[in-house]
């Protein structure tokens, strides 16, 4: 289950600090701040500031359960959008959605695969174009991770989303033949033949 990290955050005027983009977000920054928002449940939209290093410790710990004390007050909600600055790579904006921790979400949760697939040991190739699935499970057991066992994928056999197990409570969001992983054969490298060599020559 998700571990819930705890924050201090402030209040942040829109009208003192319009905007969210690139230049509100660097003016902020050297403040070693980073503009949010907390929305949803029929409550207003609270903009919100949080500390450079509360942030990414969020992203590093990989957190989806979040609780933001705001002037004493506590919101309870999950992390929805992290806006990247595509350039510098530094964080522009972060979304929050208010939640009640008995509540059914939507949440993408990480896949971790394990074991090397018998497939491979008789020389395929394995193949992971997934590395994450949408789930719907309550606000407070949303997991860290799935851990997925590859160990009995044959040659020519593929996982799908419908195959890979799940924790109780955690239902799949979604496609369930969403392809997940597969072993396929490696290609064959054909070597060109030699030229002949061109008329009149030895």
């Amino acid at each position: 289950m998700s571990v819930t990290v705890k924050l201090e955050a402030q209040a942040r005027s829109p009208e003192k600090n319009k905007g969210t983009g690139t230049r509100v977000a660097r003016k902020l920054r050297q403040q070693g701040l980073i503009p949010a928002i907390i929305y949803g449940h029929k409550e207003p939209n609270l903009p919100i500031v949080l500390k450079h290093d509360d942030v990414w410790r969020i992203i590093k710990q990989q957190s989806h359960r979040v609780d933001l004390v705001v002037a004493g007050k506590t919101e309870e909600v999950l992390v929805r959008h992290v806006q990247w600055d595509h350039l510098s790579r530094d964080i522009i904006h972060l979304d929050f959605y208010r939640v009640s921790p008995e509540e059914t979400v939507e949440s993408i949760v990480r896949l971790e695969f394990k074991g090397t697939p018998a497939g491979v040991a008789a020389g395929g190739l394995l193949e992971t174009p997934v590395h994450e699935l949408k789930v719907d499970c309550r606000a407070d057991s949303i997991p860290d991770l799935i851990a997925v066992d590859l160990s009995g994928l044959e040659l020519g056999q593929s996982l799908y989303a419908r195959d890979v197990p799940l924790p109780a409570g955690v239902k799949l969001h979604g496609n369930p033949d969403l392809l997940v992983a597969h072993v396929v054969a490696k290609p064959v490298k054909v070597e060109a033949a030699p030229a002949a060599p061109a008329e009149g020559q030895a």
